[in-house]
């Protein structure tokens, strides 16, 4: 097994995961928290991971889980708004930062689980069963 340090991990995986949570979100600031948040985990439990044979495999299945986790909850949010409206006079919502790429539009009808899967088979070249195997 290799035996990653810690900091070479994050400066390799960082932008990647950046990458896979604007394929989810389409907001580029969450999905710099979202990476963030997965270095954190990594790092916590950083004398685990670094004795995985596939260290960034567990990064892209926490990075995907808190990016589905984020865009269900933001859905949730739109529906109580939503509900809320009515009662509360209050200025609309700031707009989401538009998507700066092609591949934002592409990703939009898909659902956050498609979404984590196409950006791994397409933008990162991992296999069917590399993807299948990291998320189950």
């Amino acid at each position: 097994m290799v035996r990653l340090e810690f900091d070479r991990l994050f400066r390799e995986e960082y932008p990647k995961l950046v990458a896979l949570g604007m394929s989810v979100t389409g907001d580029r600031e969450v999905a710099r928290e979202l990476a963030q948040e997965t270095m954190l985990r990594a790092h916590s439990n950083w004398s685990a991971l670094e004795t995985y044979e596939n260290p960034r495999a567990w990064l892209r299945r926490v990075m995907s889980n808190l990016a589905i986790d984020h865009y269900r909850s933001r859905g949730t949010e739109r529906v109580a708004l939503e509900r809320l409206r009515p009662a509360v006079a209050e200025a609309p919502p700031p707009s989401p930062v538009p998507p700066d790429t092609a591949w934002a539009e592409l990703m939009a009808p898909l659902t956050p689980l498609q979404r984590v899967i196409a950006t791994l088979y397409y933008a990162e070249d991992r296999s069917v069963l590399e993807i299948a195997a990291e998320l189950d």
